[in-house]
């Protein structure tokens, strides 16, 4: 699935743009309302100028990413932390949730 990359500067509407890819994860939908009003990095995924993933960065660090339901398990999620660090031209360092034990 190929998919291109956008980094957003921070706008109100950009929260009823992402409300589907963010549908199933209420929790993530109102940490980016309250992101957005802060200025962060947002970064979307898009595949057929649609957004199909959204992440929230913290400088070098990637605070969280959400993939759309309906396109979860296509290698999406990684292809996208790709292209951001391709982007950025460094590595996001992952939440240590993610992390390898």
């Amino acid at each position: 699935m190929p998919i291109s990359v956008e980094f957003h500067p921070s706008r109100p509407e950009l929260a009823q743009t992402f409300a589907q890819v963010l549908r199933d994860q209420p929790d993530y939908a109102a940490e980016l309302e309250l992101a957005l009003g802060e200025n962060r990095d947002l970064v979307a995924a898009h595949f057929n100028g649609k957004p199909v993933a959204v992440a929230l960065l913290h400088g070098n660090q990637l605070a969280w990413m959400v993939v759309h339901p309906a396109t979860r398990g296509r290698g999406v999620g990684r292809d996208f932390l790709r292209l951001i660090e391709k982007r950025l031209g460094h590595g996001v360092e992952l939440p240590e949730k993610c992390k390898s034990s």
